[in-house]
């Protein structure tokens, strides 16, 4: 039995390249778009529940803070993850990642301002 056949390692092993940088800084400009609009509603909601006479303790503050948290950790989570993939599959990673973002945030924005019916 020789050493190959005990250590699989495979001769075209991806390696974390610059193109895999580059495929992280274009999708994160999506992932920043998503903290952008957390930190929008983590700003405005609160003053438009306060224009609607709710009461500012009902606010949803899990849900505003977790719309800002959430595409960090997502899009970090998925880069950590697919380091070491290809950069064809490392991007298809990084887009799951972004596509699981927007449903996330779509709930957490339902979540949030469904809210109002139930306290106005």
């Amino acid at each position: 039995m020789t050493d190959d056949a005990v250590t699989p390692d495979p001769p075209h092993a991806a390696r974390f390249s610059g193109a895999h940088v580059g495929v992280a800084a274009v999708l994160s400009l999506f992932a920043g778009w998503f903290v952008f609009d957390g930190v929008a509603s983590l700003i405005g909601l609160p003053a438009f529940y306060a224009q609607l006479g709710v009461d500012p303790a009902n606010v949803p503050w899990v849900a505003l803070w977790a719309g800002v948290a959430l595409p960090v950790v997502f899009f970090a989570a998925a880069v950590l993850t697919a380091r070491h993939y290809s950069l064809t599959r490392f991007a298809l990673v990084l887009i799951v990642a972004l596509a699981a973002t927007a449903a996330v945030r779509l709930s957490l924005i339902a979540a949030a301002t469904g809210s109002i019916v139930f306290l106005g």
